[in-house]
């Protein structure tokens, strides 16, 4: 106990300015440590003399000593709300999108805010959610990215109202175009993209911008009809070229693009580009709120122009700042070029920050929810702490996976003295007996321990847990007797029957180990806990075991 109260006092000296909170401390010690409740009194007496201790040190002292105690504990764990606050400007139905281009599964970044945000506020005004795949770029597409991303949507509990592509509507992007063609909002350009982008930035307006709406309307027939090829000609939204901001001056809305659909082939040859299908998409959706991140603000600018010319109401756009992820984070891009050099294993390399990755890795789908709740809505940039996602996901994992114990870097004592047992019982869960026991068997001359413990234990008193106590001389354990001492160190170990694991790190690294025998009990996809070292998901299953480490 006195342990457990002084790294809890040491946290809330750390995280409130040197000086800890004794009712924040007593919370704390409570919730770890339930039996403490039968004797609150002393329990206060001893957190009291502690908090003197403890807040004669200095920060810096603080902070040692907490970091050597468990550095996690430094990291203020992820307040999670419990609940979205209330969206701008809601009249009847809420109509939330997300819109993925297909060009590989998603990430965590897609998930805190533009997923999570956009299902979850659906979800909250019992609205609806839409998954509309931006695909009217065919040169990064495969059609096998389509399914998974909705893939990584189910796994991670997220279940839209309707999924469809932009490829399925090519017909009301050419209706909508040809209609600001004949209102004179569009004009087909036959500029090099190097000479309208000179003139954007002269200011000065395209030769092409004064035709006649007749003229545009015959040329924009002759695009669709084959008669130019990719390149030469580009349909134009009128805004102005004098504009103060360039973002701003007249845009790209269409262009050819001769790249194989991996869904229509070659049936199509003109494409709508990013703005203008946002905007046919989301009047055609009814889209009531749009979450898009801060630097799309001028996109946003943009649209709202081509709503004005097509007399639509635009949707209420909510920014949200950018999330920066800790530790190295590689773009699609690079992850490609990776998988192709055989550097990664492939999209769920457990290295990486997909979604898919941190599903192997035991990530659970609440865990995602959690996560995208601490982060909210925020204009401000984030830089996302992995503790915050652990930290949801430990609140997950802790009831759901059973325990288990796994020796890595094994050594080999025998027991003397000792009572003749050959097995014992031990909950699977401590917290839920109904799921039943474990059994470990047990050989006296053959218990295996962590080399660290036995480097630390040697000629010293601990507990094998859930069997007896030892005071350990080389590889010799002597038993002392039964007796649980709280203060004694408790240990796992392994013994007859082992079997052995492989764990995958998240750094790449393999580590190997042996697990008791009912670890074989386990199937591919279950989660489990093993004592002292973190959680973990099965990943594969056949002479060994081999187990994916999610976090501590």
């Amino acid at each position: 106990m006195k342990d457990i109260i002084l790294k809890y006092c040491l946290q809330n000296a750390v995280f409130y300015k040197g000086k800890a909170n004794p009712k924040a401390v007593l919370g704390k010690v409570m919730a770890e440590l339930p039996k403490a409740r039968k004797d609150v009194p002393r329990v206060k007496k001893l957190i009291d003399e502690t908090i003197k201790t403890v807040n004669k040190l200095s920060p810096e002292e603080q902070l040692k000593r907490l970091e050597k105690i468990d550095p996690k504990l430094t990291h203020r764990e992820a307040k999670v709300q419990e609940e979205l606050p209330a969206l701008p400007d809601v009249k009847g139905k809420v109509v939330t999108r997300f819109a993925p281009a297909p060009t590989g599964p998603l990430n965590i970044g897609h998930m805190l805010r533009a997923v999570m945000l956009s299902y979850l506020y659906a979800e909250k005004y019992k609205g609806k959610f839409i998954v509309r795949f931006e695909d009217t770029d065919a040169r990064s597409l495969k059609r096998e990215y389509y399914d998974w991303i909705k893939e990584d949507l189910k796994n991670t509990g997220v279940k839209p109202n309707k999924i469809y592509r932009e490829s399925q509507h090519m017909g009301l992007f050419y209706k909508h175009a040809e209609k600001l063609i004949k209102d004179g909002d569009m004009y087909v350009c036959f500029c090099s993209a190097e000479e309208f982008r000179r003139l954007k930035q002269e200011k000065r307006d395209c030769p092409c911008r004064g035709k006649k709406a007749e003229e545009n309307l015959k040329d924009w027939k002759e695009m669709l009809k084959g008669k130019y090829k990719e390149g030469e000609a580009v349909v134009i939204f009128k805004t102005s070229m004098q504009d103060p901001n360039p973002a701003m001056r007249d845009h790209a809305c269409l262009r050819i693009n001769e790249t194989s659909h991996p869904f229509t082939k070659d049936k199509h040859r003109v494409w709508p580009l990013y703005n203008f299908a946002n905007v046919i998409m989301d009047h055609n959706d009814k889209i009531t709120h749009v979450f898009r991140g801060k630097e799309h603000e001028h996109n946003t600018q943009m649209q709202r122009k081509l709503f004005k010319a097509l007399k639509w109401k635009p949707p209420v756009v909510v920014n949200f700042g950018m999330i920066y992820l800790s530790g190295e984070k590689l773009h699609t891009r690079d992850i490609k070029e990776k998988i192709n050099r055989g550097e990664l294993t492939g999209w769920d390399d457990v290295r990486l920050h997909t979604v898919r990755a941190l599903l192997r890795r035991g990530f659970q789908a609440e865990a995602f929810k959690g996560a995208s709740l601490a982060c909210g809505l925020s204009k401000n940039d984030i830089r996302f702490d992995w503790d915050i996602l652990e930290s949801t996901n430990r609140k997950v994992l802790d009831p759901r996976a059973n325990r288990y114990m796994v020796v890595t870097n094994p050594v080999k004592i025998s027991v003397r003295n000792a009572p003749n047992i050959h097995s014992v019982f031990e909950p699977l869960h401590i917290e839920f007996p109904e799921r039943g026991k474990k059994r470990i068997p047990v050989n006296l001359k053959r218990i295996y321990i962590e080399k660290s413990d036995y480097r630390n234990l040697n000629r010293k008193e601990f507990r094998l847990k859930g069997l007896f106590n030892l005071r350990l001389g080389g590889n010799i354990g002597v038993y002392t007797n039964n007796e649980i001492k709280r203060s004694m160190p408790k240990i796992h170990w392994v013994s007859e029957g082992y079997v052995k694991v492989s764990i995958l790190m998240p750094s790449g690294e393999t580590i190997a180990g042996i697990a008791e025998p009912e670890v074989k009990k386990l199937k591919v996809g279950d989660v489990l806990q093993m004592e002292r070292f973190g959680f973990g998901r099965v990943d594969k299953k056949g002479k060994e075991i081999t187990i994916v480490f999610a976090h501590r």
